[in-house]
């Protein structure tokens, strides 16, 4: 099954994790994904949202992974709504 993803084609055979994220800097300036709970529950001010995004990892782990921001928490709830339809059909 292929999905859609801002645009870009996604064969589900190929994908090992696929998740909603938070991309933060620490006041260190390290940059990472992590879930949006965890943004939720600890946000503070050594903690700043860059942005959210869908991830994809793949099963080939040579292949790097495909990050797909989302401008917003409203834009990314739309993403996650369109990738869920999709997979229902």
């Amino acid at each position: 099954m292929t999905i859609r993803i801002q645009g870009n084609e996604i064969d589900l055979a190929d994908v090992r994790r696929l998740y909603p994220a938070a991309i933060i800097r620490y006041a260190d300036g390290t940059v990472t994904q992590i879930s949006i709970e965890w943004y939720d529950e600890t946000k503070n001010a050594d903690v700043e949202l860059l942005h959210y995004a869908i991830c994809v990892h793949f099963a080939k782990e040579e292949r790097p992974p495909a990050i797909f921001p989302c401008e917003d928490r409203g834009k990314l709830e739309e993403e996650i709504a369109a990738i869920a339809s999709q997979i229902e059909g």
